[in-house]
């Protein structure tokens, strides 16, 4: 893959980032979720640091929530397989 130097601004800072080529949409998408939930907390006349921890701490809940989506989407499908063996194992008796 070839990488690729960018820089991100965050919070009033500029980062340099050395990255695959391929990614760097979703850096940028990130950078923007970031500036997205700061604007947030700049409603309510917080210090920038405080700013950005509460958007980490937004998004991190954010992942957090798909993440038990996704667990209980796959406790779901799991689930649909138990009852498909059960009602097959049924119909056999």
């Amino acid at each position: 893959m070839s990488k690729l130097t960018i820089t991100l601004k965050i919070a009033g800072g500029n980062y340099p980032f050395t990255i695959d080529a391929a990614e760097e949409e979703l850096y940028r998408k990130a950078e923007r979720l970031v500036a997205e939930r700061m604007f947030d907390f700049n409603q309510i006349n917080l210090p920038q640091k405080d700013q950005l921890a509460l958007a980490a701490l937004a998004l991190g809940m954010e992942n957090l929530r798909l993440k038990q989506t996704r667990s209980l989407g796959e406790d779901l499908d799991r689930l649909s397989e138990v009852e498909e063996q059960l009602d097959q194992y049924l119909s056999e008796l």
